[in-house]
């Protein structure tokens, strides 16, 4: 399965800051309390990378199906002709029509 740079970010930060914050949770360092961060920092980017992990197959899916509208719009508008003007006398009869009433 292939892994965006963006995913394969947010699960090394994950790794490394739930590893870091359950080794200071142990050892209780309380002299530095922003050290407490490294867990909750985990915790998010864990969080991030199971969301963009699941959104990117149908990422994959959305681009592929929007760069095939646009290949067939870019043939459609190549091959086709221009199309002519209105037929103008339906829609003045039905003017004409309306007046008259």
């Amino acid at each position: 399965m292939i892994m965006t740079k963006l995913s394969k970010i947010l699960l090394s930060v994950a790794v490394i800051g739930i590893s870091a914050g359950c080794v200071i949770a142990s050892i209780g360092v309380h002299d530095r309390p922003w050290l407490a961060a490294f867990l909750p920092l985990g915790a998010v980017s864990l969080g991030l990378f199971l969301i963009v992990f699941m959104l990117e197959k149908e990422m994959a899916k959305y681009d592929e199906e929007e760069a095939m509208k646009l290949q067939r719009y870019e043939g459609q508008t190549t091959t086709r002709a221009p199309e002519t003007t209105l037929n103008t006398a339906t829609v003045t009869g039905v003017v004409l029509k309306e007046r008259t009433l």
